[in-house]
């Protein structure tokens, strides 16, 4: 057997680093970007000899197509573009600075599409400190028709309310723009598109947000490059607070306290979908960094996050397929209905789960009613490198959880209503390395569809330790250190094999596990499905008294918790039913195959199934 060592205190180290900045618009392969931007959109160039030099000094209508190259100052006024729908008008800033104390500095009232170019070596300003609540002018920048930003100067915005505002499409070509908004740093109806330029949006509401209710296909975000230092409402340190009704680390209610008619200060926003192939981005926002209403895609950049919500967050399907994701601060790292990783460097931290996959919309990873089934959601990863920090679940599926390829690694947590991975369908391994360490009180391991070999084994070890696998022959298989406390770990990697004995350590802990099965429990962990219910041998809580069981356990299944105070327990739950004693005759649900070894005794079942099932 050849030998393979994965470092696992490496793989953080990999995933701060961020090798790759982002993808030029030529080594874009997987979006054609022609599709979002026309040549003369990228081009940022224009025809001296064509262009009217206009010096400002008071309001000015342009009302033909052209070419007009602006400069001076217009300390109370706005600049208008108002031309027929089939004309073009290219506005070059050399230089200028435009105050309105009542209304946009910059206004669109209607043109097929206006190019706002700046100059090279320019630095331009844009200022706007009143709006006037009768009208629906509400940026600095305000289009009714399609704008584009290009041009290599700079455009410092500042507003009483939004930045720049499109009612159709929103595109930025290139330029280096600051924004400081007490709305929205940059909102468009139909899309925000952006291909390259440096951004410095500071915001009290969304950083960048694409809205259209009326089209379901539009409404959408589309990055290809650039840098990003986006600030929405103070950071994440002014985030909202969740709050759950907890029992055995299960939240019967999980929401964040926020009323109905606070202003969404999320990082970048899609209605639509979402698409990210390159660029530089530092999100630090109060709500989610990246959120769409439908799909994120994420082809590549480099991404440093700090939220007080989730750090990326898809209602509908979040796909990486490359990239760097760094997740310092979140509530929840990566959250949708369909969670897929084919590829990419991700680190993350999280307060309550590191990966979750419900069903639903964005409610703080609870879109359903039944926490025992399975909604339907899912999580796959094919491919790249996972860190997870997670005080919660690591890895949270309440449908099926697969793993197909790439280097995992869970840190965490250490309370017991919690578990390094946690499935409400199938939970299966077919590929890759995964080691996963963290409390025992609900773990959980892959089961017997897999096609790779799993084991979950009783190992206590301290924040640093390096955790060990070893074949028989003293070969070190995995090796890597953790970064908080753990009662267990899952180890899996395709060198293991069924009929071999392997020895996990951590420190001066080890213990030695006989593989049996595809789906093994390690040394000290027997079978755990013996209490809660009418089936005390599924491991599920629940029941009166559950049953016991000296014979045989389920090793997919939760493990037994402490007898909860029934004081605590919220008001509407129901009364527990007394358990029956486990029948060796009993059938395990799908998913869970016999374990061997001595089983817990069933303790004080808590409201829950009275069947037994799987929580």
């Amino acid at each position: 057997m050849m030998m393979k060592k994965v470092m696992v205190s490496l793989l953080l180290s990999i995933a701060l680093v961020f090798s790759a900045v982002g993808c030029s618009l030529a080594e874009t392969a997987s979006v054609d970007v022609s599709d979002y931007f026309s040549k003369r959109d990228l081009a940022g160039t224009w025809d001296a000899d064509e262009a009217k030099e206009i010096t400002l000094t008071d309001s000015l209508t342009i009302t033909e197509a052209g070419t007009y190259i602006l400069s001076g100052t217009l300390e109370d006024g706005t600049v208008t573009v108002n031309v027929s729908k089939d004309d073009k008008v290219q506005l070059v800033l050399n230089g200028v600075s435009v105050t309105s104390s009542k209304s946009a500095a910059m206004l669109v009232e209607s043109a097929d599409k206006v190019f706002i170019t700046l100059a090279e070596g320019t630095e331009n300003s844009l200022t706007s400190a009143v709006f006037d609540e009768n009208s629906d002018v509400d940026g600095v920048v305000f289009a009714r028709d399609d704008i584009v930003f290009n041009g290599t100067g700079s455009l410092i915005i500042t507003s009483a309310n939004h930045g720049i505002v499109g009612k159709d499409d929103v595109k930025i070509a290139s330029g280096t723009y600051a924004i400081t908004a007490r709305g929205r740093g940059i909102d468009a109806n139909d899309s925000v598109r952006i291909a390259d330029g440096s951004f410095t949006i500071v915001s009290e509401k969304d950083a960048i947000r694409a809205k259209n209710e009326e089209d379901a296909e539009k409404g959408y975000v589309f990055i290809a490059g650039g840098s990003f230092d986006l600030t929405v409402s103070g950071g994440a340190a002014n985030g909202a607070a969740h709050t759950d009704n907890m029992f055995w680390g299960r939240s019967w209610s999980n929401t964040a306290v926020s009323d109905t008619d606070t202003p969404s200060t999320k990082g970048i926003k899609a209605s639509g979908g979402m698409i990210v192939t390159g660029g530089t981005i530092a999100i630090d926002s109060a709500d989610d960094a990246l959120h769409s209403d439908t799909d994120v895609t994420l082809y590549g950049g480099a991404f440093t996050i700090n939220t007080g919500d989730d750090g990326i967050h898809a209602d509908s399907a979040l796909t990486i397929n490359g990239g760097d994701i760094h997740i310092k601060q979140s509530y929840e790292g990566l959250e949708a209905s369909v969670l897929t990783i084919n590829g990419g460097n991700i680190s993350l931290a999280s307060t309550d789960d590191g990966l979750n996959a419900a069903g639903g919309s964005d409610s703080s990873g609870w879109g359903r009613n039944d926490m025992f089934a399975s909604d339907g959601s899912s999580i796959v990863i094919n491919g790249g490198t996972l860190y997870v920090n997670a005080q919660g679940d690591g890895i949270d599926s309440n449908g099926d959880l697969t793993v197909n390829g790439g280097v995992i690694v869970v840190s965490g947590p250490t309370n017991s209503g919690n578990g390094a991975l946690d499935g409400n369908g199938t939970i299966a391994i077919n590929g890759g390395t995964v080691i996963a360490a963290g409390a025992s009180g609900m773990a959980e391991t892959f089961g017997a569809s897999s096609a790779q070999v799993s084991f979950l084994v009783n190992l206590n070890g301290t924040a640093g330790s390096e955790i060990k696998v070893q074949d028989q022959n003293g070969n070190i298989l995995l090796s890597g250190v953790v970064e908080k406390n753990f009662q267990c770990v899952v180890i899996s990697c395709p060198e293991l094999q069924v009929g071999e004995t392997y020895t996990v350590s951590a420190g001066s802990a080890n213990a030695s596990v006989t593989v049996n099965s595809v789906s093994s429990s390690g040394s000290g962990m027997g079978g755990w499905g013996n209490f809660g219910g009418k089936g005390g041998g599924y491991g599920n809580w629940g029941g009166g008294r559950g049953g016991r069981n000296q014979q045989q356990g389920y090793p997919n299944a939760r493990q037994p918790l402490e007898t909860p105070d029934p004081q605590s327990l919220p008001d509407d739950m129901p009364a527990p039913p007394d358990g029956g004693d486990f029948q060796p005759d009993q059938t395990p649900p799908a998913g869970m195959q016999p374990g061997q070894g001595g089983g817990f005794p069933g303790g004080m079942g808590g409201p829950g199934r009275q069947d037994g099932g799987r929580w």
